[in-house]
């Protein structure tokens, strides 16, 4: 969460106990706050879903937490940008399609009744997909679950924002041991965010898993700007030989020009602005070797989400 300044992360398959949330809160507290919700009958061994909050990011003091189906569906209200509020669905949808319909509906019945806020965001592992394209070999998924899930996206006015914005292209979060690939990992978002949400990402996740982690950036209208920041030194590149040698060689230079400057030193040429000089020059040669690493890297991942796009546009994927 640090690594991808995560503010709110959804997880599906917790299987915590509370033994598990107590141990979590003694080591994460100061940082993180995760509110879990249990499946009733196997807490250890089936489904749950959890939120993991960052407070080094956001603000947790008036969150609003709304249990809909235990272990399967819990809903998350917080302050977002001021006394802006978003609301937040995190689902792990069951894995046999002939229980989607009763599970979708219960969703919306139990939306209606508690007269919870309009929804922002739904997002999870949703165990279906709504579109042939979406898995590999392309195939439709059970024809009832996925008009169910249809029928809760209509009533809480909800869209795949991603799949509009890419009706043709294919992206992939789950790999079986059957061979087959599918999106099952998915966000949902109200149609007034189509435009303040950004930078969708799928990576694999630091810990091991057989789902892709699915990101995207919400940057509402009224958000401040925040510029670059000041810059740093990258740690790459402390493990550059040469640039440490310019700099050395560049320091014993320094160390000679402020000895003689001890002894000669005017307005012009003194020990204080030789060594902010010294401090500017090493700047701009950590910045140009910089430049130059990432320009690296960048050809290199083009190079990498090329292959990944005419591989998964194959036509004997499926």
């Amino acid at each position: 969460m640090r690594e991808k300044k995560i503010g709110i992360l959804c997880i599906q398959e917790t299987h915590l106990t509370q033994e598990h949330e107590t141990q979590i809160e003694s080591l994460y507290s100061r940082r993180l706050e995760v509110i879990n919700s249990r499946d009733p009958f196997r807490p250890g061994n089936s489904a749950g879903v959890a939120f993991v909050l960052n407070k080094e990011i956001i603000n947790t003091t008036d969150t609003i937490i709304t249990e809909i189906i235990p272990g399967r569906a819990l809903a998350l209200s917080i302050k977002w940008h001021n006394n802006e509020c978003i609301t937040i669905l995190n689902i792990y949808a069951p894995n046999n399609p002939t229980k989607h319909p009763e599970f979708w509906d219960t969703i919306s019945t139990t939306w209606l009744e508690k007269d919870l806020p309009r929804l922002d965001f739904m997002m999870g592992d949703f165990n279906l997909t709504e579109d042939a394209l979406d898995r590999a070999p392309a195939r439709p998924d059970n024809e009832n679950a996925s008009n169910a899930m249809r029928d809760l996206k209509h009533k809480l006015d909800i869209q795949d924002t991603w799949r509009s914005a890419n009706p043709t292209s294919r992206l992939f979060t789950f790999y079986s041991n059957t061979n087959s690939y599918s999106r099952l990992d998915r966000i949902y978002t109200s149609p007034q965010h189509e435009q303040n949400v950004h930078n969708w990402e799928s990576c694999t996740t630091a810990i091991p898993s057989d789902h892709k982690m699915v990101l995207v950036r919400f940057i509402p209208k009224n958000a401040p700007f925040i510029g670059k920041g000041r810059w740093t030194w990258p740690l790459s590149l402390m493990n550059d030989k040469k640039l440490f040698e310019d700099i050395s060689n560049q320091g014993i230079t320094l160390q000679q020009q402020m000895t003689h400057q001890f002894e000669n030193r005017n307005e012009v040429t003194n020990p204080q602005i030789t060594w902010e000089e010294f401090k500017v020059n090493i700047n701009q040669l950590a910045k140009r070797t910089a430049k130059e690493h990432l320009h690296k890297i960048k050809v290199r991942t083009k190079q990498l989400e090329d292959d990944i796009k005419r591989t998964l546009e194959r036509g004997d994927i499926d």
